[in-house]
């Protein structure tokens, strides 16, 4: 539902509402509980009696809609801040709201006189007399927090106690009186939002509260709440008559309903606000509860000093100002006089420009004729070095042409030389070549010798090899001859041996048959034998099978990972796992799992990590099995780490496989064992005995149980024994521990029978102990020993395997026998065979012997025709060999020649290259010398160069300046040319005072736009003097002003000052009287500290004592305990309360921090404080007072709420208001009751 919030337009005829609308506006609250709160303003019929509302009543059948948010107004009231700029304005809008706030009464009064008839009943009418104006009649509550209702509280004077338990909706009642009234949340400090007090689930919700008027009257006010699109729309009743929000805050005033002062309505949520306040905000609540009026002539009086204060420092400020402006006024003279002074200075300058150009003028002729004397001199020494250097050129050009033709000549006679010298190597190349060919030809006829030599010794062998082969074939052929006779009956004997060795080899077949069976059977059986004796895999498989599935899943996990932890963390090395690997068939899957059980052996032999510890421990006596189970069951699904400084592992095996580990510590334990003395008095044996297990695994265990010390006891030594007895067994066990452990032992832990004793003897008292025993079931789940049953098995088993076993050594002696027989007709048969293959053999080699005796004959013909061909390549060598001598001598006489004319080419050269050395050094002399001139030739040059360049650009300076001064004296008159010819001044000085002006001239770059600053220097010194003349006449009136302030100063304070002194001495005596009241020795005052006499910045103390002899202090955290400022706090609140115009106090658990004594106290002052007699008589003023007048005969009412009620309160005078509501009261309990 959209919220409208449209006004109908005001006409003239209709100004009273206009007027009225005007203020609602100015009332707006932005803050109420962050919704919109619409007051719904029904018109209501014109009725002949009701005159007055008829001037309220705009045209009927319409309906307006205001969008208002309540209340910030109230909740602001001590905050007022106000510039003394805005202070008029504040004072005429003050006007228009009293003249609206009287008209706004006027209605008020009406709508009380329309309800008058009837409103009160004689029977409450002596209640309801002695109350105060604004005194709560009745509260009636609808679907309101935790009320479903509607409920009605119907309040009494003097105190009413609403008591009830927590969550019962005390508060509830409290926040009513907040909303109902036209408050807000702020004073509650709760949910801000007035939806979530309306009850859970509900569309519709009221408050309705009586306030009395006066003796006969009483005024009700019903705030409706509706609920719509999660926005709450109010409705406003007084009377029944609907009205607006403004008429509301018109109701506060008039009743003086302050529950935004801590001091008149103080919450359960606003008790830690108010001992939190400070001085300051103390002695402002405490003004406002006396009356408003107080507090605000105290905010007045502040804001006339703080206007004060303004004025003075502006009255400063502006002498200030003036002081400044005055300092510019002469700055800005002296940059006028600067500026006369830059025009004079122009001037000169100009005159001395030109004079300087003159000068420079007649400075540049004379340097010219200069230029022209140096130019003629340099080129007279320019023509006699020219002449040396032509001389030195002709001799240098000379030596040239010797030397050409020298290098002519001996450039050809080494050409020859070189000539000669390819000659050479050519004639050793082909020396060497036929040296090399006779060489080949001795060494082809030394060859030739050789083979001839050889070929006699192969032939004597040829012959001896035809001789032996011959003999050979003659051997075999006599072999034939004799085997041909025996064949027929090799034959015979050969079949007859084939039958036996098959007969033979079936019975060795069925004999191996049986071996493999009876193998089998007895691996069968010890396998059985194997697996009943192996006790960690039953236990390990027990174990498993009774703990948890999840437990269950982390050790296979585990396993099944062993092989990547391993690797991981490097405990074994990667060559033996690739070794283990290979003896398992890792795609089965029960390989795998016995590679992954192997692996976990490993790490056990090699001590790095044993688990699961139930696979490790062997139970040596079965009787007492169940209890090793229930000593070590906890620990059997733990793993035990020996080095616990492997942290990775550690945490590996805890955080990702999440086992329970266990560590080894350093230090070893030591085991005690039984005497003589324990076995007499009826000890078996010690835990550790029961079962066998690793070392390592027994001190892990040691330090998480009592091992060393746990043991078992017979059933004789406390049967039927009394308590003394059992505690002498139980000391002396103690001591004969303590005495084999060396070291003291306070605690024993034994079994007997199905029972667990645990005996302790107190660390502080020897005398006390704690003895006590439980019950064990005596069955084993886990640990696995042999009993009677497995062990008649085993016997079984045995002697099955032991007749296999004596089965098996016949059939191995019946094959071994049967394998000697085999042998020998093996043996027998392979001979034949043997004879066979010879025959076979023989013939192939009596091929072979006919086919090599061919061959060598062959050969001894070849070798004989070779000697004739030998003897004639010997005679053809002999020729070459001649032939090549002939030409090596030749060669030989050619190359002396030649070496003769070498030696007379070497010589000549020598000669000419000597001559031609003597002419090159004769040529690097007169180039040397000749250097030197022509550097000085070139350089006199440069320096004719630069004399030209210098008389061109002096020529070109004369007549620039010549066009300069021939333009400025143009420009000067004829007085000024003849003051520049009479100044007689050098250039340098003339350049000092061009270089002085320039200086000054600086300091005015831009000529123009200085002349415009001129300009708006003239302009500037008349604001500044209009300036000074306006603020010394705003001084002058300032001065008046903050006279006027003094004066409404010394007319507010003196009865203002009066007043508050007044109450501060009321206040005094009460809080001092009630202090003495609640305990003798408890005293306390009220000190009023000002900072000046003109009471600026007022601070209020409250200072308490709890002793007689201690001093004054003021209430704080560090001088108080909480329920000492508790009660400090609630006796300030109670004495101030006879000085407030309220027509009601609400104290919302009051006795919050006190303790028994002060919270009955406190109930007796109440009740003191309500009843006007006790009053008078107990706290009666002896003060005159001119400002207070003390009202001892009116009842002041109290809502006191308390979750429970003190005992042996007097009741007489307290009205006690129940609450049938929250945890544990019964639905519809009362209903007969209301019947």
């Amino acid at each position: 539902m959209k919220s409208t919030n449209k006004r109908k337009t005001n006409k003239p005829e209709n100004k009273h509402h206009a007027k009225k609308n005007k203020i609602n506006e100015q009332n707006k609250d932005l803050s109420n509980d962050n919704c919109e709160i619409i007051d719904l303003i029904e018109e209501l019929p014109i009725t002949k009696n009701n005159k007055n509302a008829k001037s309220k009543v705009n045209s009927p059948k319409k309906v307006q809609l205001d969008k208002k948010n309540e209340n910030h107004h109230n909740s602001k009231k001590g905050e007022n801040k106000h510039e003394a700029s805005k202070k008029t304005k504040k004072h005429k809008k003050n006007i228009n709201i009293v003249d609206n706030s009287e008209s706004t009464s006027n209605w008020l009064e009406s709508t009380i006189l329309q309800s008058a008839s009837g409103n009160i009943g004689e029977e409450n009418n002596e209640r309801l007399k002695k109350l105060k104006k604004g005194a709560v009649i009745e509260i009636t509550l609808f679907n309101w927090m935790v009320f479903s209702g509607p409920i009605k509280l119907k309040a009494s004077e003097g105190i009413n106690l609403i008591a009830a338990a927590n969550a019962s909706g005390k508060s509830s009642i409290v926040c009513a009186l907040v909303f109902g009234l036209g408050y807000n949340s702020s004073i509650l400090s709760r949910n801000k939002e007035l939806i979530n007090f309306i009850k859970k689930g509900e569309k519709k919700s009221f408050i309705e509260i009586i306030l009395k008027y006066d003796e006969t009257r009483n005024v009700c006010v019903k705030r409706i709440m509706n609920i719509n699109d999660n926005k709450v729309e109010s409705i406003w009743l007084v009377n029944n008559i609907k009205t607006n929000f403004t008429n509301i805050l018109e109701i506060q005033k008039e009743y003086n309903l302050n529950l935004d002062n801590l001091i008149t309505f103080m919450p359960q949520e606003n008790v830690s606000k108010f001992s939190r306040l400070n001085p300051e905000e103390l002695f402002e609540y405490t003004l406002l509860a006396i009356d408003s009026n107080l507090l605000k002539t105290y905010k007045d009086l502040n804001d006339i000093i703080n206007t004060k204060q303004v004025g003075e420092k502006t009255l400063v400020i502006y002498e200030h100002e003036i002081v400044e402006e005055e300092q510019l006024m002469i700055n800005l003279e002296e940059k006028k006089g600067r500026f006369d002074e830059l025009k004079n200075l122009i001037y000169t300058v100009k005159l001395y420009k030109v004079k300087k150009h003159m000068i420079i003028l007649e400075k540049k002729r004379e340097s010219l004729k200069q230029y022209k004397v140096t130019i003629d001199q340099l080129s007279k020494e320019k023509d006699k070095q020219f002449k040396v250097v032509r001389k030195y050129l002709k001799e240098i050009e000379k030596c040239h042409r010797i030397i050409n033709k020298l290098s002519l000549k001996v450039n050809q006679k080494k050409n020859e030389i070189k000539e000669a010298i390819s000659k050479y190597v050519m004639w050793n190349i082909k020396l060497e070549e036929l040296e090399q060919g006779i060489v080949k030809e001795e060494k082809i006829m030394e060859d030739t010798v050789k083979n001839l030599y050889n070929n006699s010794y192969y032939v004597k062998d040829i012959d001896n090899q035809i001789k032996k082969t011959k003999r050979e074939i003659k051997e075999i052929e006599t072999f034939f001859s004799e085997k041909e006779k025996n064949s027929k009956r090799t034959i015979i004997r050969e079949s007859e041996l084939q039958n036996e060795l098959k007969d033979l080899l079936n019975e060795s077949k069925t004999n191996m048959m049986k071996k493999y069976t009876l193998q089998s059977d007895i691996e069968l059986i010890t396998n059985k034998i194997k697996k009943a004796r192996n006790y960690e895999n039953i236990q390990e498989e027990r174990m498993l099978n009774n703990i948890d599935f999840v437990f269950r899943e982390r050790i296979i996990n585990y396993k099944r990972n062993i092989k990547n932890i391993v690797r991981t963390h490097n405990l074994i090395s990667d060559e033996f796992l690739d070794d283990l690997t290979t003896k398992y068939d890792v795609t089965k899957i029960s390989s795998q799992n016995e590679l992954n059980n192997a692996i976990v052996d490993e790490l056990a032999k090699r001590d790095i990590l044993y688990g699961p510890i139930c696979k490790y421990i062997k139970c040596k006596n079965p009787e007492f099995d169940y209890i090793l189970e229930f000593f070590l069951k906890k620990y059997f699904n733990s793993f035990l780490l020996i080095k616990k400084e492997n942290q990775e592992l550690l945490e590996a095996l805890y955080k990702n496989h999440k086992l329970s580990v266990i560590t080894m510590s350093k230090e070893t334990h030591e085991f005690c064992h039984v005497t003589s003395e324990m076995k007499k008095r009826g000890v078996i044996c010690f835990l550790y005995e029961l079962f066998e297990s690793p070392e390592v695994i027994k001190h892990g265990l040691s330090n998480f149980l009592p091992l060393n010390i746990a043991f078992v006891i017979n059933d004789d030594v406390i049967k039927n024994k009394s308590t003394d007895e059992i505690n002498e067994f139980n000391n002396f066990m103690i001591k004969e521990l303590s005495k084999q452990l060396k070291e003291e032992i306070n605690s024993l832990f034994y079994f007997c029978s199905n029972n667990v004793h645990r005996y302790k003897i107190s660390s502080y008292d020897k005398n006390v102990y704690m003895h006590t025993f439980s019950y064990i079931k005596k069955s084993c789940n886990i640990l696995y020993s042999i009993t009677s049953d497995v062990e008649r098995d085993l016997d079984i088993l045995f002697e099955k395997k032991q007749k296999y076993i004596e089965e098996l050594t016949q059939v191995e002696q019946a094959i071994h026998e049967l394998d000697k027989l085999k042998k020998v007709k093996n043996d027998e048969h392979n001979k034949i065979i043997l004879e066979r293959s010879e025959m076979n053999i023989k013939k192939k080699k009596l091929v072979l012997l006919n086919n090599d005796l061919t061959k060598l004959q062959n050969d001894l013909n070849v070798y004989l025709k070779g000697e004739d061909i030998i003897d004639q390549k010997k005679r053809s060598i002999t020729k070459n060999i001649t032939l090549i001598n002939d030409q090596k001598i030749k060669v030989c006489d050619e190359y002396f020649t030649l070496l003769k004319q070498h030696v007379k080419w070497d010589q000549e050269l020598f000669s000419e290259s000597r001559y031609l050395n003597q002419w090159k050094r004769y040529l690097s002399v007169i180039k040397s010398r000749n250097v030197d001139n022509e550097e000085k030739l070139k350089s006199t040059k440069n320096m004719i160069d630069a004399e030209m360049t210098n008389y061109t650009t002096c020529l070109n300076d004369i007549k620039e300046l010549e066009n300069i001064i021939q333009t400025k004296k143009s420009a000067l008159t004829e007085s000024e040319i003849q003051l520049v010819n009479e100044i007689n001044l050098p250039l340098e000085e003339i350049n000092k005072k061009l270089h002085e002006c320039f200086i000054q001239q600086r300091i005015f770059p831009d000529i123009e736009k200085e002349e415009e600053k001129y300009n708006l220097i003239a302009i500037q010194i008349q604001k500044h003097k209009d300036n000074i003349e306006n603020k010394k006449k705003d001084i002058e009136n300032l001065k008046i002003d903050l006279q006027n302030y003094d004066k409404q100063i010394e007319t507010m304070v003196p009865n203002w000052s009066n007043e508050v002194n007044e109450y501060i001495i009321f206040l005094n005596h009460n809080f001092q009287k009630f202090m003495n009241f609640i305990n003798p020795d408890y005293d306390g005052k009220i000190e009023l500290v000002k900072k000046n006499n003109k009471y600026e910045k007022c601070q209020l103390y409250v200072k308490v004592k709890f002793k007689k002899t201690s001093p004054f202090l003021s209430l704080s955290v560090s001088h108080q305990s909480g329920g000492e400022r508790s009660l400090s706090t609630m006796i300030y609140i109670l004495s101030i309360q006879k000085l407030t115009k309220n027509g009601f106090y609400v104290l919302d658990e009051l006795n919050q921090g006190l303790d028994q004594v002060n919270e009955k106290k406190i109930f007796e002052l109440l009740s003191c404080l309500s009843n006007p007699t006790l009053y008078e008589q107990h706290f009666l003023h002896q003060y005159n007072y001119k400002y207070i007048n003390i009202d001892y005969k009116s009842k002041p009412q109290y809502f006191i709420l308390t979750p429970q009620i003190i005992r042996n309160i007097p009741f007489k005078d307290i009205t006690v208001h129940y609450l049938f509501n929250g945890f544990g009261v019964i639905e519809n309990q009362f209903d007969d009751l209301l019947n």
